[in-house]
């Protein structure tokens, strides 16, 4: 009966290092994807915020108007009848 008794205490004292084998090792991995999962959103948070600086510069920057030169009628036919001498302007009539 005392070998038993010994032999059950050897057999949990076993069973309790493979348990503490097994939660290290758990303990390992949930340090190691609490570390990544921290990077992440340590990069996330800095991309966003280099991203909102970046949007922020371009909705408050001046905006620069574009000045269209428009030319007149009479320079676009200064134009061709300077570059066709030879051929003569129709004449336009206008109906009212």
């Amino acid at each position: 009966m005392k070998t038993a008794k010994y032999f059950l205490m050897f057999f949990f004292l076993l069973l309790g290092t493979q348990a503490d084998a097994q939660i290290f090792k758990k303990l390992s991995k949930r340090a190691e994807k609490a570390a990544e999962r921290t990077v992440e959103r340590r990069v996330e948070k800095e991309t966003r915020k280099s991203t909102d600086r970046a949007l922020d510069s371009v909705i408050d920057a001046p905006k620069k108007e574009k000045q269209r030169k428009r030319k007149s009628k009479k320079d676009d036919e200064a134009v061709i009848d300077s570059t066709n001498d030879s051929i003569p302007q129709p004449k336009q009539y206008i109906r009212t």
